[in-house]
């Protein structure tokens, strides 16, 4: 059942409301609803998904670069960054980020998990969080691995026909040394290899695809796309409703049992500040009264800064768009359109590797990407020419910022400062990957292809020269989250059952959870959350 409004308020009314249609609120909303006697609402701000960009995984960058898609969010000016304004690209859609991210799916080392539960975040522990890994899964390559399942919702595969780039690119980690990884979803994933995303017959897989899309036809079900959300209400120190906005005006919808907040490591905390939930002296100064004194709504975030290496070559083997490769583009074109084959089919990031940087390290602290396309000059949603590049991602950064209200208006978009780059160590990572792209890119397996380096430039060698061009390029890899802790300390926003502190029916559940980030792409994790908190739901007393 979809809706763009509720007519009658006095009659809006829910056991559970779900605040974001993204990843984890997709899965909530699916899961809620399997029970009739549920009355579930999920409201989302964006509008369908169903668009060719979404769906074709080669269109991954025209989903991420639409204006339609997303929420158009950028950072403060970075200080450590020459003062840029980075992009932030966040999905306004059903699905959310999950219908315009990269579908790589990488849960993470056991070790990042185990860390959440040794901070007293009691049943996060890999251990406990594997079962829920697991149930979300349809993977038909590990059949006979503890690590996976082959009946769960969400469709994960190989690329079926990778380019031979990536056979280069795993050849070169070879003569340096590092060794081959035949899964990334093991418990202490190490080494390069190729990589598995959540694609499945020439079509991206989401939570609004997997989870959600089945149970819209359910009569208990309530789907309120276009609305955004202004505030959710408290009373008697509870949270009783969700105050919305839609093209109808502001409306109210009242919630019996619970207030489910996944929106996102951006808007969830957002949300909180308007909500009056937050620091009360800050809440003040920006015109917003404070309801319920809660320093750590905003704090705490982090995401993966990562540069690049981009290399151009005359040859013609690399995914693009060119005259030399016309033909070869036209006939790619057909076999999707037949076919759901060929390069259309694939993300084009098809192998990669995760590996440490220095020894004695207990995971790895570095991932490197290798693109089998020319990175674009400007923004274009399919590559043009030909070339690869290798992107080098700092899995742990020291770097830590915040989220805060721009203004009292809660239509507004939030002030994200990241402070990029201000963590020495992270920058110094950068550098070091640097180093490591070049050794890659100048293997043997390279040569015949004659690239050229365009970006840094074969003039860019000195260490003070590598770092000035890592602060000129530094951008996130959109892995952010933190901003709501789950902890038991002062800065901690919700507790292990994801209850935010202090108040009673209401409860985050996103990314802006995590206690430290994962060294990972964050949607595999995400939907784990959301399967382990509908399991705490159905589990509390009414």
């Amino acid at each position: 059942m979809t809706s763009t409004c509720v007519a009658n308020t006095s009659a809006a009314k829910f056991d559970y409301i779900i605040i974001g249609a993204g990843t984890a609120g997709c899965v909530l909303a699916a899961r809620l609803s399997e029970n009739p006697a549920h009355r579930v609402c999920l409201i989302e701000a964006g509008g369908s998904e169903q668009h060719p960009w979404i769906s074709i995984p080669a269109a991954v960058g025209a989903a991420i670069m639409s204006e339609r898609f997303g929420w158009g969010l950028v950072t403060t000016p970075q200080p450590a960054l020459n003062n840029r304004v980075i992009p932030l690209p966040r999905g306004k859609v059903l699905g959310g980020s999950g219908s315009i991210n990269g579908m790589a799916y990488y849960r993470g080392p056991a070790r990042d998990y185990d860390d959440w539960a040794a901070l007293g975040n009691r049943g996060w522990s890999y251990e406990e969080l594997l079962p829920y890994f697991l149930r979300s899964e349809m993977n038909e390559y590990y059949r006979n691995s503890a690590y996976h399942r082959t009946d769960g919702p969400m469709a994960v595969s190989f690329v079926k026909r990778p380019n031979p780039l990536c056979a280069v690119f795993n050849r070169a980690m070879a003569e340096l040394g590092f060794p081959y990884c035949e899964d990334f979803n093991v418990a202490e994933p190490e080494g390069y290899g190729y990589r598995q995303g959540t694609i499945s017959q020439g079509r991206r897989v989401s939570t609004a695809s997997a989870y959600l899309r089945p149970a819209m036809q359910r009569k208990n079900l309530t789907v309120l796309a276009n609305t955004m959300t202004r505030k959710i209400l408290l009373h008697n120190g509870a949270a009783t409703g969700v105050e919305i906005q839609t093209a109808q005006g502001v409306q109210t919808l009242r919630a019996e049992r619970e207030v489910l907040l996944s929106a996102g490591a951006f808007h969830s905390p957002h949300i909180l500040l308007h909500s009056g939930i937050g620091d009360s002296a800050e809440l003040e100064a920006a015109g917003i009264a404070p309801r319920h004194q809660l320093s750590g709504v905003g704090r705490n975030l982090a995401d993966h800064p990562a540069t690049y290496v981009a290399m151009d070559t005359v040859d013609s083997t690399s995914y693009g768009l060119s005259w030399r490769a016309s033909l070869r583009d036209v006939w790619n074109g057909l076999e999707y359109l037949l076919a759901r084959k060929g390069p259309l089919a694939s993300n084009l990031f098809e192998t990669n590797a995760y590996i440490k940087t220095q020894s004695g390290l207990d995971r790895p602290d570095m991932q490197v990407v290798f693109q089998p396309a020319r990175r674009n000059v400007k923004p274009f949603p399919l590559p043009l020419g030909h070339g690869y590049a290798i992107s080098l991602v700092c899995l742990y950064p020291h770097s830590r910022g915040t989220v805060k209200v721009s203004s009292n208006d809660p239509l507004s978009k939030p002030l994200i400062d990241p402070a990029l780059g201000s963590a020495r160590q992270d920058i110094d990572t950068l550098v070091n990957g640097l180093k490591l792209a070049r050794n890659i890119l100048g293997s043997a397996g390279f040569k015949p292809y004659q690239a050229h380096e365009r970006l840094p430039g074969a003039a860019v060698n000195s260490d003070a020269d590598l770092e000035a061009y890592v602060r000129s390029t530094l951008a996130t890899v959109h892995h952010p989250g933190g901003t709501c802790r789950m902890g038991n300390d002062a800065q901690a926003v919700v507790d292990h059952e994801l209850k935010v502190h202090g108040l009673r029916g209401l409860r985050v559940v996103d990314a802006s959870i995590y206690p430290c980030l994962v060294g990972a792409n964050t949607n595999a994790s995400v939907v784990a959350i959301a399967e382990k908190a509908f399991d705490m739901l159905i589990s509390a007393k009414p």
